[in-house]
């Protein structure tokens, strides 16, 4: 099995440092079914916070995996859709080996989850599935009936979506400030996770690089990769719809992003407030934002433009 490429086969697999760092309250995100619900509602700012260290991201239903290793239950895995600059592959990490399976099979044509949430059913109007798949979430088109779609699982087999919550998916479609700042607030009130990249649980530049993977376009996973793409733009030039970033003074270490909802308001997923909001900037806030970079992005991210690695104690909340 190792090298061999498999598919995520659960709404949100979290992609863990190693298989000892998991607690025992992370039993819900480690089933197969993900119970990813019961798992959010156990964890409040303590339990969000220790999860510091331990989940690094989260892969989405039908993503792809390089598995470089199989062990006790678990696989190390790169992901080749969150590029970093700690593997030129993809982002690292290991992945309870029940929550992989073989890829769907392709179809031509894929459909991208366009809601917070959405659930599979087994046929139109039918029994759920699987809950909770993921805004972002990329799935082959199987099949299109009024209202519905049948998307194409891993490990074999189809579901139904309802067309409302989808779009068609294409590779770099080009997307302007206004999508961006729509598609982030709808995440308005929900609360930091550590680590979070899904429609239910977000950290500050998971909630960029899912808006980005929605319109096609591979965006690198944390905020001091991210800063390097795109075109820079001055603080004092910074309009609505630029991505902005935030570094540590005395290191520049680039620790937290969001988006300018008009100066001096911006759009973020704050670990300091523990929720996503969009609203004023703090005094902290500001005296630490280094620029902005504007949109659109390139659809894909050489590997030589990631930032280089981050000592552990960078590693800051936001």
């Amino acid at each position: 099995m190792p090298d061999m490429i498999m598919a995520v086969s659960v709404v949100a697999a979290g992609l863990w440092t190693s298989p000892t760092a998991v607690r025992d309250i992370d039993a819900p995100a480690l089933a197969h079914p993900v119970r990813v619900r019961e798992w959010l509602a156990a964890q409040g700012p303590v339990e969000r916070k220790d999860l510091w260290g331990r989940l690094d991201s989260q892969v989405l239903l039908g993503d792809l995996v390089q598995v470089d290793e199989v062990a006790d239950g678990w696989a190390r895995v790169v992901v080749p859709s969150q590029p970093t600059h700690k593997d030129p592959r993809g982002y690292p990490g290991w992945i309870p080996l029940a929550q992989l399976a073989e890829p769907a099979a392709e179809t031509g044509r894929s459909v991208v989850v366009t809601s917070a949430v959405t659930d599979l059913r087994d046929a139109p109007d039918g029994a759920i599935m699987l809950a909770d798949v993921g805004f972002a979430t990329v799935l082959p088109l199987a099949e299109e009936v009024p209202g519905w779609v049948r998307v194409a699982l891993p490990g074999g087999g189809t579901g139904w979506i309802a067309a409302a919550d989808v779009d068609g998916y294409r590779a770099g479609v080009a997307f302007d400030r206004n999508d961006l700042v729509e598609a982030g607030r709808q995440f308005v009130g929900l609360m930091y996770l550590a680590g979070g990249a899904h429609g239910l649980m977000l950290d500050c530049s998971g909630l960029l690089h899912l808006i980005f993977r929605r319109y096609g376009h591979v965006y690198p996973r944390d905020a001091n990769d991210a800063v390097r793409q795109g075109e820079p733009v001055a603080v004092e030039d910074v309009e609505f719809g630029d991505l902005l970033y935030f570094a540590k003074p005395d290191t520049g270490f680039v620790y937290h992003c969001g988006v300018c909802t008009g100066m001096p308001s911006m759009l973020h997923v704050s670990q300091t407030d523990w929720a996503c909001l969009d609203e004023p900037m703090t005094d902290v806030r500001r005296g630490h934002l280094v620029g902005g970079r504007r949109i659109p992005l390139p659809g894909a991210v050489p590997s030589h433009e990631a930032a280089p690695p981050a000592e552990a104690s960078q590693l800051d909340p936001a």
